[in-house]
């Protein structure tokens, strides 16, 4: 905020700059009001990201977490199945240090797989179902993943992956066989530790890794919440593909807040009248 309020007249600029527009009243005052409750960086340094999360679903495990067309999924639900899906990537031997991607179509299941990934300790790598196959390999090569969650019908995007391929259809059996508590956190993640791996277009030659730590991600998240103000009764349009960063802020200003999270379509991202019906029949009130 502080960095787009041209400074007050008191103080000295470049030749050839803009003019002060503000006074030193006028600029304490803009951002007092804005400012927001006090924030404390040092907290999100102490957290993980999915930590943020479990916190909303024990305060709200009734409330819609998810709307994806006609299917809705409670913060409860969303909690039991994240961690039914941890405890079985864990036993694949997902955990601190290791990367583990998923590819998935729009769906509850990318948030789920999303938040069991992180409470399984690794970082997650998104991929998008639109990929080609070539970059979908590149990408599990260079980040190492030690497995990927997909579908039976995506799976064949991850041929030649070395590492296990969890195609949800054929392990459904075994993941609701897990206990739905949440594993303990002595062998998770650190704050300091990877949350995510999203990567480049690779539009300027290979696509590259931008690693992202948990400490940072809760950073965003926090400091989003206090300027956004998002509150339970909300419901936040989710366009972004999830390969996207753009993604988290969205994600997360409905997981930390409470809110809803309203899934747009691949039609819908392209801004038509799908899009339009969606935001006003879903109650859509946040929207990037």
């Amino acid at each position: 905020m502080s960095d787009l309020i041209p400074a007050p007249a008191s103080t000295p600029r470049a030749a050839g700059g803009l003019a002060p527009t503000l006074t030193a009243e006028e600029r304490r005052r803009i951002l007092s009001e804005f400012a927001g409750p006090p924030f404390d960086p040092t907290l999100a340094r102490r957290e993980r990201l999915h930590e943020l999360f479990e916190a909303t679903a024990d305060l709200f495990p009734g409330e819609i977490a998810l709307m994806c067309g006609d299917e809705r999924m409670t913060y409860g639900e969303l909690e039991q199945k994240a961690n039914q899906l941890a405890r079985h990537l864990r036993r694949l031997g997902a955990g601190r240090g290791g990367c583990v991607a998923f590819l998935l179509p729009r769906s509850e299941d990318v948030y789920v797989a999303l938040l069991a990934v992180l409470k399984a300790g690794a970082a997650y790598v998104p991929l998008d179902p639109d990929y080609p196959a070539d970059r979908i390999g590149f990408i599990l090569a260079d980040c190492g993943a030690r497995a990927v969650v997909t579908t039976a019908a995506l799976a064949e995007k991850c041929a030649g992956f070395a590492g296990v391929v969890v195609a949800l259809e054929a392990r459904q059996a075994a993941i609701f066989a897990e206990p739905d508590t949440r594993l303990g956190p002595a062998d998770g993640a650190a704050p300091e530790d990877l949350c995510y791996v999203i990567y480049t277009s690779g539009t300027t030659g290979r696509p590259k890794g931008v690693q992202i730590e948990h400490r940072s991600a809760c950073n965003l998240v926090r400091a989003e919440g206090r300027l956004f103000q998002v509150r339970p009764e909300d419901r936040v349009y989710q366009g972004f593909s999830i390969a996207f960063d753009a993604s988290v802020e969205e994600v997360w200003l409905a997981f930390h807040a409470g809110a809803a999270l309203v899934v747009g379509t691949r039609e819908m991202v392209q801004a038509g009248p799908a899009l339009s019906r969606l935001l006003t029949e879903a109650g859509v009130t946040v929207f990037s």
